[in-house]
């Protein structure tokens, strides 16, 4: 091969690099524009870094930057936006469990210096009515919550156990110990009554009963046992003292 020969073989060649070089930057600064126009900023981003790596001296490069620069306000822009929604959603949060704790009904006792907080509509005596609902209590730290579920009629149950249907799935709560579910009676009427410390598992089955649409529970005794559709007032107030617990600090997953 002669000297011109190779000279213009080498001068072929990288031509034909210049001309690809030229393409891959082309290509690389379209696709950066079809993604930015697409609001896909991120993987705008993405192109444009490529491009700048591989092809800097490029005439793509410089429109390639001001792009990288478009992109980063039109992120900014979006990031700003979530936060002010998420801002103004904590704020409405914070201010609806605020409201919660209004709608408690609170009793002090000194000699335990504990404040115990009941919803309003909450019955007042073992004695009053049948109900399924919930209480909370709270000294020096956390509040904790406790759950009763009392039975008010003419005739003894012995209940042994609780079945509570929410919208088809269903639920039990026993005994933790003999004797948990107590019994007393005066007037003509009996009364039976759960009132218990609330743990994980009672707290799922308290949120669904609270959201729940069609709410049954089942006293089961030992001959015989009694339904009853838990009311949208009963859910409604067992709603209002979950509101409460949480904005009061407690803390139940």
């Amino acid at each position: 091969m002669t000297e011109n020969t190779q000279l213009r073989s080498e001068n072929a060649k990288l031509k034909k690099e210049l001309e690809e070089c030229q393409f891959e930057a082309e290509k690389l600064l379209n696709q950066a524009t079809i993604y930015f126009e697409k609001g896909e900023y991120e993987k705008c981003k993405s192109e444009v870094n490529v491009l700048l790596r591989k092809h800097p001296g490029s005439n793509e490069a410089k429109n390639a930057k001001v792009l990288l620069e478009k992109s980063d306000l039109e992120i900014n822009k979006i990031a700003l936006a979530k936060k002010k929604v998420e801002e103004e959603r904590q704020q409405k949060e914070k201010q609806r469990l605020a409201n919660a704790t209004k709608k408690m009904r609170k009793k002090y006792d000194d000699m335990s210096e504990t404040t115990w907080y009941y919803d309003k509509s909450s019955p007042r005596y073992r004695s009053s009515r049948t109900n399924f609902y919930a209480y909370i209590g709270q000294k020096d730290g956390p509040p904790w919550l406790r759950l009763v579920i009392q039975y008010v009629a003419d005739d003894w149950l012995f209940i042994e156990k609780y079945i509570i249907k929410v919208d088809g799935k269903f639920y039990e709560i026993t005994e933790n110990s003999y004797g948990e579910i107590k019994t007393d009676n005066g007037y003509g009427s009996i009364w039976e009554w759960l009132d218990r410390g609330v743990n994980q598992k009672e707290y799922q089955i308290m949120k669904a009963v609270a959201n729940g649409k069609n709410v049954k529970i089942r006293f089961e005794g030992k001959k015989y046992s009694r339904d009853r559709t838990i009311t949208n007032k009963e859910k409604l107030a067992l709603k209002n003292v979950l509101d409460a617990y949480e904005a009061l600090g407690g803390y139940l997953k």
